[in-house]
């Protein structure tokens, strides 16, 4: 029978040998696929908004009849073509905005674009997310930018009560406002990012890539992957937000704001607005811009072939949920009170059989 001394002996070294074993590894959040808006699908699942920009800007939302007539929506290139009309002068400039019909309280968001509305002078282009009863159920802005502009501004819009932080973000990226308020600037929580090739022409120079949205209750998170550069388990299909590396723009919840609580029910965005609220609210700010016009509106109305280029071709966007969690889709898409920069959805559809010119059939 060991002495006392020897047990004690025998008890250290097996502390000191679960001490130095290494600890289990993290499992792996895995995604499941549960919607992937494509060329086969894209325009049966998003709505077209024809009301009066909620914006001011200098454009028309077109119906889907109206944007399909007009070749400035329809597929190309394989992909789904988004555009602004550049042949005609005159105020109202037709333009497109498009609503998902399902809507989404958390999930992975994967949308790969080949070409964005370039940086020019009057233009406003935004992929971003919206609840109802806006800004109270929150804003994402995952694209978005003005004028001249060349780098992605990542902006939270929410009502009183949702202060954030950016740990996490790229260290080039700048937090502008940590208070997502809508109501105390009108600017939510803004990230400036510094690439000049996740936005307008620099992105399209690279042939565009992937954008990816990480929206849980922890936080919100957007990273951007050149198209030479895609990660293979985004192309496989098999997405690991976690072997990605840090996101260009990070917004953290944690005591400062209940994330749930602020973003909910949101419905996948894109458009292109022309002038307005921001674009032409700066006008005068861009030197490159002010020696065009003295006003955006009357560029817009004066110069259609400005507008070639204005326009999104998108490959596809897929929404994935975590495997074992909550499905984080809404059936149905919410009907917010003419908010800002929310309105409501509006409704119809193109038949996919008009292709904008010069690009053919996908």
């Amino acid at each position: 029978m060991p002495s006392q001394n020897i047990k004690m002996l025998l008890v250290g070294a097996a502390a000191l040998l679960l001490s130095c074993a290494p600890e289990p590894a993290q499992a792996q959040q895995k995604y499941v696929l549960h919607d992937n808006y494509d060329a086969s699908n894209f325009f049966d699942e998003f709505s077209f908004f024809d009301e009066a920009d909620p914006t001011r800007g200098s454009q028309q939302y077109t119906s889907a009849q109206t944007a399909n007539d007009q070749g400035l929506a329809g597929y190309a290139r394989g992909g789904i073509y988004l555009g602004v009309d550049s042949k005609t002068t005159g105020q109202n400039r037709q333009s497109v905005r498009v609503t998902s019909n399902k809507a989404f309280d958390t999930g992975l968001f994967v949308a790969d674009i080949q070409h964005m509305p370039t940086s020019s002078c009057a233009v406003w282009p935004a992929f971003w997310m919206f609840g109802p009863n806006w800004p109270n159920s929150g804003e994402i802005d995952i694209i978005e930018g003005v004028n001249t502009q060349e780098s992605n501004s990542v902006t939270l819009h929410t009502g009183p009560g949702c202060s954030i932080n950016n740990d996490g973000s790229l260290s080039s990226t700048k937090l502008n406002s940590k208070d997502c308020n809508n109501n105390s600037a009108f600017t939510g929580c803004g990230q400036d990012t510094a690439s000049n090739q996740n936005y307008g022409d620099g992105f399209n120079a690279i042939g565009g890539g992937v954008y990816a949205l990480d929206f849980n209750s922890q936080a919100i998170s957007v990273w951007f992957f050149p198209r030479s550069s895609i990660p293979g388990d985004i192309s496989s299909g098999n997405p690991n937000p976690a072997s990605w590396g840090q996101p260009m723009a990070k917004f953290n919840g944690g005591a400062g704001c209940d994330i749930p609580s602020h973003f909910k029910q949101q419905n996948l965005v894109f458009n292109i607005a022309l002038c307005g609220d921001w674009a032409g609210k700066v006008w005068d700010q861009n030197a490159e811009c002010k020696a065009l016009a003295p006003q955006c509106s009357d560029y817009v109305a004066a110069n259609p072939q400005a507008f070639t280029e204005a326009f999104w071709l998108i490959n596809s966007v897929k929404v994935y949920q975590s495997d074992g969690g909550a499905n984080g889709s809404v059936p149905s898409a919410p009907q917010p009170s003419g908010p800002p920069s929310g309105p409501p959805a509006g409704s119809g559809r193109p038949n996919g059989s008009g292709f904008p010119g010069g690009f053919g059939s996908n």
